[in-house]
């Protein structure tokens, strides 16, 4: 069966402890790029880009999103360590309902095309950005 992305993706039947622990994996980098992002906006509050406690306040949505994101890993990844092998399901089913390419394939246990399967934008030739 074809997914959405035109690529050939076939009825996969994954251990849950394995999906549990590939999920947790991927939460837990994204804490890690909300991390990278807390830490930017840190900068960018020293250097007196945002004005007002309320904008600081409000900042500190980021450092619990964090926090919950790597709570979420932790808790799937102790799934997984109780799930027993024998428990199975359709990672491929599952995987259709991703509209990012480059997260169904790491979910999947695909291998991405390319590093930068993710949009990132590696031109910054005009940083810093002009006023």
């Amino acid at each position: 069966m074809n997914n959405h992305n035109g690529g050939l993706q076939q009825s996969v039947n994954v251990p849950v402890p394995d999906v549990l622990r590939t999920t947790s994996d991927e939460v837990r980098m994204l804490a890690g790029s909300a991390a990278d992002l807390q830490n930017l906006i840190g900068n960018l509050v020293v250097a007196g880009a945002f004005g007002g406690s309320q904008s600081i306040y409000e900042l500190q949505n980021l450092d619990r999103l964090c926090q919950n994101l790597d709570a979420i890993a932790d808790f799937l990844n102790g799934l997984s360590e109780s799930a027993l092998p024998a428990w199975k399901v359709d990672v491929a089913s599952a995987a259709k309902t991703i509209k990012l390419a480059d997260v169904a394939q790491r979910l999947t246990g695909q291998t991405a095309g390319s590093q930068n399967a993710t949009g990132d934008f590696d031109d910054f030739d005009s940083w810093p950005m002009p006023r």
